[in-house]
């Protein structure tokens, strides 16, 4: 398995960083379009039954949880994993999820087909107390779980620290601050056995994905809206100008057209030949990958409590790094769906 210690000793200037952020807002045409951008993905096993694959997909970036009721999935988009077990980016199972209109503010129903199921439906939980998550089961006997509704967003990071850094070198610009903090996601969040989307493999390619959707069905429209593999490649290594075009391309064509996108962007920034290659082996295609004969955690899938930025800005700056925010702001569920509560409005006393 291909990690990210491989890519020790890019040693870029500080000022010369793209930004680190995962994929919050991280194009020009996704921006508009909060209900279809893809913040993260995480991929992991169940630590209480290594048989269960678990998926997470968080959109709508930076929720207040003082509006709470006025964030909900969109009827217009499909939401989906797709799961690769050959190697070649292209995907064998596909994971969709569809919404409804709602019928109140936080009030909508689902619909979600997993391969060799029949499709089901259910309900979103509420952004409203109490915030315990409703779980929908799938048909009986299939081992399948769905949660969908407002969580805390997983994403922890100093943001305004990083841009200092990288203005002017100095880690101590680091705040410490999560700038994630207090803020919601909308979270897709499914369980299912292993065995339904491995078909016999050990390594599993995962991306997130949202398209348009045709009226009352599962049936994309046109190319993806966005698409999310490992944290921080979209944001980091795709220029600005190109991201709305990254969105929209698959990731069986990466190594077409963007392998020499991100050769020069590195290239630029002084980072060895040796240490490009081998950079561009893990983020080409732009798939999460999941080993099922290594232990679970980044960058071997990930886990909500994995810190990526430190590991990533540890290796591009060649030695130890950190931003100062270690763990996020709230604690993660030990069960399905895992994510931490969400924030919601005190009541006044």
């Amino acid at each position: 398995m291909r990690t990210w210690q491989q890519v020790a000793g890019l040693g870029l200037l500080a000022a010369g960083l793209p930004a680190l952020a995962a994929d919050h807002r991280e194009a020009p045409a996704i921006s508009e379009q909060p209900v279809a951008d893809i913040n993260d993905i995480y991929a992991f096993r169940d630590p209480a039954d290594a048989g269960t694959l678990v998926l997470v997909m968080t959109v709508n970036p930076l929720s207040d949880p003082d509006f709470a009721g006025s964030y909900a999935f969109s009827p217009g988009v499909l939401y989906r994993f797709g799961i690769d077990n050959t190697g070649d980016a292209v995907f064998e199972h596909n994971i969709d999820i569809v919404f409804g209109r709602p019928s109140a503010p936080g009030v909508q129903r689902f619909r979600a087909r997993f391969p060799d199921t029949a499709v089901f439906a259910g309900d979103v939980t509420p952004p409203s107390t109490p915030n315990d998550p409703q779980i929908v089961d799938g048909p009986a006997g299939s081992g399948i779980s769905v949660f969908a509704g407002p969580r805390d967003d997983p994403f922890f990071f100093d943001g305004v620290g990083f841009n200092r850094f990288r203005a002017t070198g100095d880690p101590a610009e680091f705040r410490g601050i999560d700038s994630f903090a207090d803020f919601n996601v909308s979270a897709i969040v499914v369980a299912l056995p292993v065995d339904l989307v491995s078909d016999g493999s050990d390594q599993l390619d995962i991306s997130g994905f949202t398209f348009n959707r045709r009226p009352g069905t599962f049936q994309p429209v046109g190319r993806a809206l966005d698409r999310t593999g490992n944290p921080a490649v979209s944001t980091a290594l795709i220029p600005f100008a190109q991201k709305n075009r990254f969105n929209r391309t698959r990731p069986q064509n990466d190594a077409i057209i963007w392998a020499d996108i991100l050769v020069s962007s590195l290239t630029d920034l002084g980072t060895s030949q040796g240490n490009i290659n081998t950079l561009a082996s893990v983020a080409v295609p732009d798939t999460l990958k999941l080993d099922l004969g290594e232990p679970d955690g980044f960058p071997n899938g990930r886990l909500p409590e994995d810190d990526v930025i430190d590991t990533l800005l540890s290796l591009i700056l060649n030695g130890p790094t950190s931003d100062g925010v270690d763990e996020n702001d709230k604690e993660f569920l030990d069960e399905f769906p895992f994510l931490a509560t969400p924030f919601q409005p005190v009541p006044s006393s």
